[in-house]
């Protein structure tokens, strides 16, 4: 990282290796090798510096830091950044849930916003758990939380269950 405190750099694992060493291990393996940080995170989680808190029965965290570099034109922190953090969490908490070869995808997210974050290099965590998981579909809800444990954003999500095996033959492709 640059001591420059207005510039960022940083570097990721090819996502077409982590996508193969995950659907090559069990949810729950993979998942707790990554909250022990023995598993390479994704690219948009070296991005915006999410790492997971904690992994429970159908309760996953996930934390990042309100800094700076995420600010809007307003100056607080873009909800995007907020969201995606929520999103992250909202997905991984059914893919814990799922038998292995299964994962699942965003197919929408609604997030309310209840009050602004500021880039205060403070540490923001989404809470995600399990709220329903079908054959095809799941739901899931979460909220988002200041480093005083106020309520910043909170959120649902319906994914679409799909096979591991699908993914992996349209990222080879």
């Amino acid at each position: 990282m640059s001591e420059n405190p207005r510039e960022r750099c940083f570097t990721w694992e090819d996502p077409r290796e982590v996508a193969r060493a995950v659907f090559s291990s069990e949810n729950q393996a993979w998942l707790h090798a990554l909250l022990e940080r023995k598993f390479p995170a994704a690219p948009v989680a070296e991005l915006i510096g999410m790492y997971p808190e904690s992994i429970e029965d159908g309760s996953i965290g996930f934390a990042m830091h309100a800094n700076e570099w995420m600010a809007n034109p307003a100056g607080v922190i873009h909800g995007g950044m907020t969201s995606t953090l929520l999103d992250t969490a909202l997905t991984l908490c059914v893919i814990a849930r799922l038998p292995t070869g299964k994962m699942c995808t965003t197919t929408n997210l609604n997030v309310q916003f209840v009050r602004p974050l500021f880039p205060s290099g403070e540490k923001i965590v989404a809470r995600g758990s399990v709220v329903h998981i079908g054959a095809t579909t799941a739901t899931s809800e979460g909220r988002v939380y200041d480093s005083r444990n106020r309520l910043i954003a909170h959120g649902t999500a319906t994914l679409a269950i799909i096979d591991s095996a699908s993914i992996l033959r349209s990222i080879e492709a």
